[in-house]
């Protein structure tokens, strides 16, 4: 009798009607997650979307990542917040516990300590409600008095009231509505109050007013009092009244009760229940955020949000054994079948659930692997120590372990678990025992009779069949095909298998790979496939199913996704992320009708198909820093901000706002002025290592998984300034001091050689003969001749330096500047009237070097020496060849369209130097025609010839001759200059160092 009592409680099904038990799928957020405290008393989002919690211990804002917490060692004038309000300025205002206020603004906190004027705003009492009037003045309700005060013009006026408040609002006209315990009170502008007795409640400790009907809440009942006629239109007990009223709200066509147990929502005028939720909870107050989803504020757990009410969440508390589901199977009839541990099986058909724990307790490892519903009616259970077989109302049980089992065409039996195992139709008989007999002495050795002939040595986890009576195989190896008349299998797919399905209707048969993806196979051979992958990358799968629409439904570690479409048409829709959906691990997935199922570790979901297919709307995008060198000057930025050149990083970091769609945010990105094209990223923050000097504006968009971006973006708007090296009055004050020291260099030099010729003139004629004299003077009038046509040189360079930087072409002007300066230098140092040849050629190199940076590409330089000249020791007078070279540069090859070659050649003429400056350039008539000849050049020319005239007095040949030359057709090929010049030796070589 004792056995057979404890059958029945074995094999009996545990039902559980599903009324108000079952909860919406939920996120909880408490001290943990980085909430301020469990014992939260508001919860309200603001215009930017932040999401703010009054608790007992301060202030939490929420952007869906982080909380950021403040208190009285902030500047919270006090710890315990029991509501916020934001005004029409963006101020977030706190009722505390001691009445003082105090008001967030652009990421500060004000109160009486940075504030004098909140000083004189003080209630000395617990502030319930704060609200703005249309003329900018605040209220502060407090329970003796309240206070309206407009902190921009610095005005305030208290209002006592002796019997206590209970609630306040505005009405028209300026009019501000009340209740206390016993009175109506009606107070207007000009400080008049007009008192209306009302049926005295005890203890009301929250009121809301819908239009002219406030409702008071007390005890466990609500009254409803009409504020116009001053009647009381009804009183409805909803509760016991030891379930207190902390909370009341109308939203939506629906009043929120939130009470000691759970939050009600009921339907107005009829006072029809909607729903609970939360029960077991203190709901002190909720908030509808502007996705649609819901904000509960409680006294033991902290946040609750609700993503979407629509999706109901199943546990224990709804008639489970386990929360942890296993798989899920729906039947013929549309019913919902749910594996979980403990060797315990569920069934739901939309109302009642039905648990049913096969084995007894002392066995271990008793999970339920798979459940499976065959043509022929026939029901299988399958677990690790058995399957039940439902059949024609009745139950039997095959010891068989596995992981999964399926019945072929031909009534046979399949099995894998360690390997694949075959169990012939005339052998079932013999493995299949009276489910009375579980539980009793020595069943294992049932296990041994008869055992199932193993076929595969591959660990299977699940087993189907095509049209071709192959029988499939995901194993932890692959996909295999083992054909029965052959007796062996062969791998088609080399990647880990978790679920397989064969859709007769198509010819096809899915595999599920763990991490590689859906396949489609028909006839044996794939013929598509798509990955499975939400915006963090590859997921690993685990379940797959097929609705009635013929979409496949994939449940992974890393969210819920369908596939819809036929082979080489495939389209992935993703719902990871949708619903705060994102954390979840999905161990089972099954569609009946347009419901979605989801088997997790904490039970199972019940999502409507359209709340999936529902687009979330436009998130919003705020700039939570800007980072410059490391320190932060956000997020209150001025519209133009000035940053100096070299403050390097630039760091930009920003946030889209989307509690439901948190981890599918994106942000599309561009720097205008740096980069215009757009870039993609999901990081929060971008930085910039180096940008020039200008003008830049920072723009980005949110966008969530539907592809719906924030309607504006966030634009950040800086200037890099410009350093002073690259300021204008910076280059012209470098270009001015270099040309005044250019000039006061040559008015030196002047003075130095004046100073020497006096001071040789005077010791020429106490000390010298009159020969000697004659000679000094020669020389010095070669010098003066040289130094006549430095200054016209000094001037062509200072206006090529002067061009270069009219162009901004600050590196080329430097260069030339430095080579400049070489040049002079060298000049300075050949001062003599007769220098080495090689120095002479030293010059002219210089100068070519400087024509080539002035006119790039245009010049070649050509040079000759004979090798009977030793040119330190061959003497001619110093710059006497620049004037020619410099004809030949300016007159004959810059003109020319293409480059040209300036030949240059030296040759011993028995006493004689014969000097050659050739170019190839457009002849001399041609540049007399374009009107490019300077007019001190023919002044160079002179002197040039007057100081030979002063080396050769009496020389035969002509010291200077100048021809045209020609091409074979006749035309200006070019001029050449003849020099001759009278050899001079000397054999000291100059000692001075080298520049």
């Amino acid at each position: 009798m004792v056995y057979r009592t404890l059958l029945f409680f074995l094999m009996a099904w545990l039902v559980c009607r599903v009324g108000w038990a079952q909860q919406p799928f939920s996120k909880n957020y408490q001290v943990k997650e980085g909430l301020l405290s469990n014992y939260t008393y508001f919860v309200f989002q603001d215009s930017k979307g932040y999401i703010w919690i009054g608790s007992d211990v301060g202030v939490s804002r929420f952007d869906g990542h982080t909380f950021t917490n403040y208190n009285t060692a902030q500047g919270l004038s006090d710890n315990e917040v029991f509501s916020l309000y934001e005004d029409r300025k963006g101020r977030i205002w706190c009722a505390t516990l001691n009445g003082k206020p105090c008001f967030f603004q652009d990421g500060r906190l004000y109160s009486e300590k940075n504030m004098p004027f909140l000083k004189k705003c003080d209630l000395r009492g617990l502030v319930f409600r704060i609200f703005e009037k249309p003329n900018g003045e605040l209220v502060y309700a407090a329970g003796s008095r309240f206070l309206e005060f407009n902190l921009d013009k610095n005005t305030y006026r208290f209002q006592e009231i002796p019997l206590g408040l209970t609630n306040l609002w505005q009405q028209p006209k300026g009019i501000l509505g009340g209740l206390s315990a016993t009175l109506a009170y009606e107070f207007s502008p000009d400080g008049q109050c007009r008192e209306t007795p009302i049926p005295s409640l005890s203890a009301p400790v929250r009121t809301q007013r819908i239009g002219d009907t406030v409702l008071i809440g007390n005890l466990g009942q609500i009254t409803l009092y009409d504020f116009n006629t001053r009647r009381t239109v009804s009183t409805l007990p909803l509760f016991d009244k030891h379930n207190e009223i902390i909370y009341l709200n109308h939203q939506n066509g629906l009043v929120w009760v939130g009470t000691r147990n759970g939050i009600f929502a009921y339907e107005y005028p009829s006072f029809r229940r909607s729903r609970q939720l939360l029960a077991g909870l203190s709901v002190s107050s909720m908030l509808l955020d502007r996705e649609g989803g819901y904000w509960f504020s409680t006294l033991e757990k902290g946040l609750v949000y609700i993503p979407e009410p629509d999706i109901l969440h199943y546990t224990k508390a709804d008639g489970l054994l386990y929360d942890r589901i296993i798989c899920l199977a729906r039947d013929a009839r549309q019913r919902l079948w749910i594996g979980s541990e403990g060797s315990t099986f569920a069934i739901y058909d939309g109302k009642t659930i039905r648990t049913r724990q096969i084995l007894r307790e002392s066995i271990k490892n008793k999970t339920i692997f798979n459940i499976r519903h065959v043509a022929d009616g026939t029901s299988l259970v399958v677990g690790k120590v058995g399957t039940l077989m439902l059949r024609n109302d009745k139950e039997e049980y095959l010891y068989q372990r596995a992981s999964d089992l399926n019945i072929d065409a031909n009534g046979n039996i399949w099995s894998g678990l360690t390997g694949l195992y075959f169990i012939p139709k005339a052998d079932i008989p013999h493995k299949i025992f009276p489910l009375e007999w579980l539980g009793t002495p020595g069943d294992e050795a049932l296990y041994a009779i008869r055992r199932s002939r193993q076929v595969s040595d591959l660990r299977v986890e699940k087993i189907e069949f095509d049209a071709a009576q192959r029988v499939w195989l995901a194993t932890s190896t692959g996909l295999y095909a083992h054909l029965p008349a052959l007796g062996h299998q062969e791998q088609v797919l080399p990647h880990v298998t978790k679920d397989i399905l064969f859709d007769a209707n198509a010819g096809l048969l899915w595999a599920l790979t763990e991490s590689n993806g859906l396949f489609a196979l028909r006839d044996g051979r794939v013929i598509d496939s798509i990955g499975i992958a939400n915006n963090r990358g590859s997921v690993i799968c685990r379940d797959l199913c097929r609705d009635d629409s013929g979409r496949l439904w994939i449940g992974s570690a890393g969210g819920l996704f369908c596939v819809a479409g036929a082979p080489g048409h495939l389209r992935l829709n993703n719902y990871w992320g949708v619903f705060g959906l994102f954390s979840e691990k999905i161990n089972a997935v099954e569609v009946i009708g347009d419901q979605v199922f989801i088997g997790k570790d904490d039970g199972f979901l019940q999502i409507p198909q359209h709340v999936l297919s529902q687009a979330a709307g436009p998130p919003t995008v705020h700039l939570t820093a800007l980072r410059v060198n490391n320190e932060s000057l956000g997020p209150s930025l001025p519209e133009q901000l000035d940053i100096d050149y070299g403050r390097q990083p630039l760091a930009i970091e920003f946030e889209g706002l989307s509690y439901r769609e948190l981890q599918n945010i994106r942000y599309r990105y561009r720097l205008a002025g740096f980069d215009d094209s757009w870039h993609t990223t999901t990081n929060r923050a971008v930085e910039y290592a180096a940008l020039r000097p200008g003008t830049y504006c920072f723009e980005v968009f949110a966008i969530n998984s539907s592809g719906v971006s924030s309607l504006q973006p966030l634009r950040v708007r800086w200037q890099v300034l410009r350093p002073f090296w690259l300021k204008t009055w910076f280059w012209a004050l470098v270009l001015g001091a270099a040309a005044a020291g250019v000039a006061a260099y040559v008015r030196a030099r002047e003075r130095a050689i004046r100073r020497k010729f006096e001071i040789e003139r005077r010791l020429m004629e106490s000390s010298r003969q009159n020969a000697e004299l004659q000679h000094k003077n020669t020389k010095l009038r070669m010098l003066a001749l040289r130094l006549q046509m430095n200054p016209h040189f000094i001037f062509n360079a200072l206006n090529t330096v002067k061009g270069y930087y009219g162009q901004e072409k600050f590196v080329e002007a430097n260069a030339f500047i430095g080579k400049f300066a070489r040049l002079l230098r060298l000049n300075l140092d050949y001062s003599d009237a007769l220098i080495p040849l090689e120095q002479e050629i030293e010059l002219l190199n210089i100068y070519i070097q400087l024509s080539q940076t002035r006119f790039p590409g245009k010049i070649r330089f050509q040079l000759d020496i004979d090798p009977r000249l030793h040119p330190m020791d061959t003497r001619i007078p110093s710059m006497l060849l620049q004037p020619f070279v410099e004809n030949a540069v300016i007159h004959g090859i810059v003109p020319k369209p293409e480059p040209g070659t300036v030949f240059l050649s030296f040759e011993k003429q028995d006493d004689a130097l014969l000097v050659l400056v050739r170019d190839d350039g457009i002849g001399r008539a041609a540049s007399a025609s374009r009107q490019l000849r300077d007019p001190h050049k023919p002044l160079a020319t002179q002197i040039t010839l007057e100081r030979l005239q002063l080396l050769r007095p009496g020389y035969p040949m002509p010291p200077l001759e100048i021809r045209d030359l020609y091409d074979a057709q006749g035309q200006a090929a070019g001029t050449e200059v003849r020099l001759h010049i009278p050899l001079q030796h000397h054999t000291e070589h100059d000692q001075r160092p080298s520049h």
